[in-house]
């Protein structure tokens, strides 16, 4: 294969026509943007009738060099294109569908072709009007199917040994300081409680969070990874998938989904259909009371990533909606006592 493109200018008719295997004798860039990564919608043109869509959407490096770097430190850009170009068109659930995926060994260089899911009658940002309890059993019912599959697998071992445990970058701590300083004084108390504890004992509450028997999780669900098939919830940006307790991912999902006051209610609900289907998948599930436990924990690691997409501005996510998904957040952290119960098991 030639040598993988950094930049949308770097694309040409020759390298299209290697990757895809098709005659690919025209293209045009669409709807280019850059956030955490590079993104573009690629308008093809074909010299023959091919079984290939008319429109990709292409993933690589941002633009800007800061966030280049973050990208490359982190791993993202070679994480996601190993998830593509390996494992999404085996894992159980609905995933994009990847036309080529690669990366080079320092992650510098990566490029995702996958489907342009508006053409496949896909829909986005459903949060206001489809996350019915219906709609979170089905994404629970996702995640059982997939974290089955991958429940304390021997492949972590072999083919799987890149998918390693969340990786615990230095920035983080950095950037909650910063959402603190420049924030706290217009959010509610558990927002600087939250943060004061994360930067004492950082260490310790990463640890927290890889206890307990460990799966191939997403790592970062939230409304904007999501869109729907019809009925059917479908995962996007992989670039933080992970070996890590389940918990992981249904804590997230739930955390920042559930309406503040249905956290002890619904969230137990919940909890107790999530674990029932992971039985019924063939998984081992945790008892309900380390569940809860659990839950408890990982709403910070919603936490977490919200505050430090909050310091980085409209970087990564428009800082509205950062802010509407913390002003949610924050209330169901005080219903699960998510700060007592981290200070309480460390």
């Amino acid at each position: 294969m030639s040598q993988i493109p950094r930049a949308l200018g770097d694309l040409s008719c020759d390298w299209l026509a290697q990757v895809l295997d098709a005659p690919v004798t025209g293209f045009e860039i669409t709807d280019a943007h850059a956030g955490t990564t590079g993104r573009a919608v690629l308008l093809l043109e074909y010299g023959e009738p091919v079984d290939l869509p008319p429109r990709l959407f292409a993933k690589l490096p941002p633009t800007d060099e800061l966030q280049r770097a973050f990208v490359t430190s982190s791993g993202m850009g070679r994480r996601e294109a190993r998830f593509y170009g390996t494992l999404s068109a085996e894992v159980p659930m609905r995933v994009p569908r990847c036309y080529f995926a690669a990366s080079d060994e320092a992650g510098e260089a990566y490029i995702m072709l996958l489907e342009h899911l508006e053409d496949s009658a896909c829909t986005f940002r459903n949060a206001s009007t489809h996350y019915s309890p219906d709609y979170i059993r089905s994404v629970l019912s996702a995640f059982a199917r997939l974290h089955a599959a991958y429940w304390m697998s021997p492949r972590f071992d072999t083919d799987l040994h890149w998918v390693q445990p969340p990786l615990q970058h230095e920035i983080a701590g950095t950037l909650i300081a910063q959402a603190l300083e420049e924030h706290s004084s217009s959010m509610p108390p558990v927002f600087r409680n939250m943060g004061e504890l994360y930067l004492a004992q950082t260490d310790a509450i990463h640890a927290l969070w890889q206890q307990g028997e460990t799966t191939l999780i997403h790592g970062d669900v939230h409304d904007a990874n999501l869109f729907l098939d019809g009925d059917e919830p479908g995962f996007l940006d992989w670039a933080l998938a992970a070996r890590a307790p389940a918990m992981r991912d249904v804590g997230y999902f739930l955390a920042g989904t559930l309406s503040p006051g249905d956290q002890a209610g619904r969230g137990r609900e919940m909890l107790s259909w999530y674990r029932d289907q992971l039985l019924a998948s063939g998984a081992p599930a945790p008892s309900p009371d380390e569940m809860w436990r659990q839950y408890q924990w990982h709403a910070a690691y919603v936490w977490v990533g919200a505050a430090v997409t909050l310091a980085m501005g409209d970087a990564w996510l428009p800082v509205e909606y950062v802010r509407a998904s913390l002003e949610r957040l924050h209330p169901a952290m005080d219903e699960l006592g998510t700060v007592a119960a981290i200070r309480s098991a460390l």
